[in-house]
């Protein structure tokens, strides 16, 4: 099941990269453009996506000026600031909440999200933010015994996402510092 595992996971990460590495480059750029403004980079995160968020407050590898996004906490946000979202779906209501207020005061945002759509008329952070990035985890990556398939590593691949993110900034960043 490992081996299995293993290979389907390297497929949606390869997969990943080719459809969204211009997106991944857009949304460093904000990123990016926000950190030499003095501006912050908040993170709201809901569901299993929330293990990013951890992260990226307390692991090693994480953004200056990071602060955590909390929906009454908006009006700590300007324009000058750009927030990632993290989100198990496109229509959890939470970040499409959050999503919706951030672009009606002009702040810039980035979506990452998995799963299918639930509902095609309601509101999607696809149409809500200013780059989405599906991980395009939509079932289980292993059949088991029972002939169900299981092992959906939506963090795990919310973390590469993270990463990929993170690791495009800081060479932006260093170009801009005349590093590069």
């Amino acid at each position: 099941m490992q081996k299995i595992f293993s290979t389907q996971l390297q497929g949606l990460l390869n997969k990943m990269n080719d459809t969204y590495e211009e997106a991944f480059e857009d949304g460093s750029r904000l990123i990016a453009q926000s950190l030499i403004t003095n501006g912050k980079v908040g993170m709201f995160a809901t569901g299993e996506m929330e293990g990013v968020l951890a992260q990226a407050i307390k692991g090693v590898d994480r953004f200056e000026n990071l602060v955590a996004v909390e929906e009454g906490r908006l009006h700590e946000l300007d324009e000058m600031d750009t927030v990632l979202i993290f989100s198990p779906s496109p229509n959890e209501a939470a970040c499409c909440m959050i999503a919706d207020s951030l672009r009606g005061r002009e702040i810039q945002t980035i979506a990452v999200f998995t799963g299918e759509k639930r509902d095609e008329d309601g509101p999607s952070l696809e149409n809500l933010t200013d780059v989405s990035i599906d991980l395009g985890v939509k079932k289980g990556l292993v059949p088991n015994e029972r002939g169900e398939r299981v092992g959906q590593p939506k963090l795990l691949i919310a973390l590469y996402a993270y990463y990929n993110l993170y690791f495009t900034t800081e060479e932006i960043l260093a170009e801009h510092r005349g590093e590069l």
